[in-house]
Formats: C-alpha cells, sequence, structure tokens
C-alpha cells in the first residue's frame, strides 16, 4: 500500500479513504487497541480497551457485547487490526472496522469531532 503523508502523520491511502467514508462515529463504538500491552502503554486512545490481536476472541467475549456493536480496530499500522478484525467477523460480529494505526485512530476522531 502506498504511503501519504498529512500534516507529519503517515496514513496508508486505502485507510485515509476509508476514514472519509466513516468519519460520522456511532454513540455506541467501542474502541479496541489490538497491539501490546507495552505499546498501549506508549500511548493509546482516551476511551480504548486493549485486546491483543492474539487473544482478540476471548477478550471481546469478556465484554458481552451485542454482535452488531460498531467495533473501531486499531494497532500500529493496521495489520494486526486487520488481522483481529477477521477473527471477530469469524465469530459473527457484523460491524468491525479496521481504522489502521493509532495516529489514524486519533485522525479519524478529529474528523468526527469537526462534523
Amino acid at each position: 500500500m502506498k504511503k501519504l503523508t498529512l500534516a507529519g502523520i503517515a496514513l496508508t491511502v486505502g485507510i485515509l479513504n476509508s476514514l472519509s467514508l466513516k468519519a460520522a462515529i456511532p454513540d455506541n463504538a467501542v474502541w479496541i487497541d489490538v497491539r501490546s500491552p507495552a505499546e498501549y502503554s506508549q500511548g493509546h486512545l482516551p476511551n480504548a480497551t486493549l485486546i491483543p490481536y492474539d487473544s482478540i476472541e476471548k477478550g471481546i467475549a469478556g465484554m458481552n457485547l451485542p454482535k452488531d456493536t460498531p467495533l473501531y480496530l486499531y494497532c500500529a499500522v493496521g495489520g494486526r487490526a486487520e488481522n483481529a478484525k477477521v477473527r471477530l467477523q469469524a465469530i459473527k460480529y457484523s460491524d468491525v472496522t479496521n481504522v489502521g494505526g493509532l495516529n489514524d485512530a486519533r485522525l479519524l476522531l478529529h474528523q468526527a469531532e469537526k462534523k
């Protein structure tokens, strides 16, 4: 995937396109950081729950969420979030978005706040 730098933030072009389409974040959206605990401790969205991608099924089960809850996943650049998205969809979560990396998530929230 190609990278684009916008205001000093490197974004994946495919992710950037999806961000503009999903700028209206539902009030009941659940943000999940699928990075490691060490990465999470270095910085994360204030409203994000840490569930490392390799334990996403067990972690999401513990949250007891309806299968149609809007889930917004992010990691460092999007790869682990995509892996987690596929795994969540396999267990029938129907509204799962791979936001990309932490900076992508911050940009998406910033866009949503402006609307």
